[in-house]
């Protein structure tokens, strides 16, 4: 199943190049569909997509499919709850009271092993009523220097191997 949803995304940008990826990295960063955009940034540097389009539109879909999340969280928390349980939302709240922004962002910043994606996380913030503008600066800054390290990783081996 995760074969099915990905591969129409990888299609996606492969095809339609730097606007397949903002409608990839926006949909692959919300809670409906489990895609890590890193897996395919190898991909894009071999086509020639220069690094900094990359870096930046990445960044921008993440930040508003995690912004997506972020008004599941906000504005459907009696439905969240219902799915989860009371239980466990209580605890996601306490953890989001706990550890705040600098949690948040550095489960996002971090170089979470491929195809992982944290993203589904960022209801959480939305459960906990976190204000609106600085989830949006953490999720975007995390997410463009996360993007960055990847970006420059990945030109760091395909230069290497000179690619």
């Amino acid at each position: 199943m995760f074969h099915e949803i990905t591969e129409p995304l990888i299609a996606l940008i492969i095809h339609h190049g730097i606007a397949g990826l903002f409608i990839s990295s926006l949909l692959g960063s919300t809670i409906f569909i489990p895609f890590s955009v890193e897996a395919v940034l190898p991909v894009l540097l071999g086509l020639k997509m220069d690094p900094v389009q990359i870096v930046l539109v990445a960044t921008i879909g993440a930040t508003i499919g995690t912004c997506i999340n972020y008004g599941i969280g906000y504005f459907a928390t009696e439905l969240v709850e219902k799915r989860l349980g009371e239980q466990n939302i209580k605890k996601a709240k306490d953890l989001m009271d706990k550890h705040g922004w600098p949690g948040l962002f550095l489960i996002l910043v971090a170089p979470i092993p491929l195809p992982i994606p944290v993203d589904p996380l960022t209801v959480i913030p939305g459960l906990a009523k976190m204000n609106f503008t600085e989830f949006t600066l953490v999720v975007f800054l995390a997410k463009l220097i996360k993007y960055t390290i990847f970006v420059a990783v990945f030109t760091g081996v395909i230069n290497m191997l000179h690619i």
